[in-house]
């Protein structure tokens, strides 16, 4: 069969078509699910909220990690969600909140807030919070003061693997 030109543009479609889709694919993730947010001396990577239904009116945060890139310690005091006041809750089994003096960050050190490990807490939360939406909220640090951020909202499937139980302690 002899070559024509048509051949070539069906076989370059063929191979282009899949090849566009993966990189469509991969810039719609890096985009929405993997965000950042650089303030100051902070860097702070993929803060995300479990989606919950208009019944429940409790959710957890977390943060992928907050670097401290200047020469002093920060710390991670609170947060907040649709105005509603986080409870920073350390990684251990009783999910107690965290020392009164919130999350230290040393100069070149991290802090994560993963599944499994320290969260932020926020009950009393009206509405749905629908998976792949944003929602605003902010953290609150130290000396980095209140930072403004987006909260991309994730399947609550990723914050079931965090199976510590959910206390809030009240202080007499």
């Amino acid at each position: 069969m002899p070559w024509k030109p048509t051949m070539l543009k069906a076989t370059a479609r063929a191979l282009l078509s899949p090849i566009a889709g993966v990189a469509v694919l991969a810039f719609f993730y890096s985009t929405t699910f993997s965000h950042e947010l650089e303030v100051g001396t902070l860097l702070i990577q993929h803060p995300w909220v479990a989606a919950k239904d208009t019944t429940n009116t409790a959710t957890t945060a977390y943060v992928i990690e907050i670097q401290n890139r200047g020469t002093g310690p920060d710390r991670l005091l609170g947060a907040s969600l649709s105005g509603e006041k986080g409870i920073l809750q350390e990684a251990d089994a009783g999910a107690r909140p965290a020392h009164e003096h919130g999350f230290q960050i040393e100069p070149g050190g991290f802090v994560r807030l993963q599944p499994g490990g320290a969260r932020i807490l926020f009950e009393g939360l009206h509405g749905a919070l629908k998976e792949g939406e944003m929602v605003k909220g902010t953290l609150e640090f130290e000396k980095a003061g209140t930072i403004e951020i987006e909260f991309t909202i994730e399947p609550a499937g990723l914050a079931e693997e965090d199976d510590t139980p959910i206390h809030h302690h009240t202080h007499h």
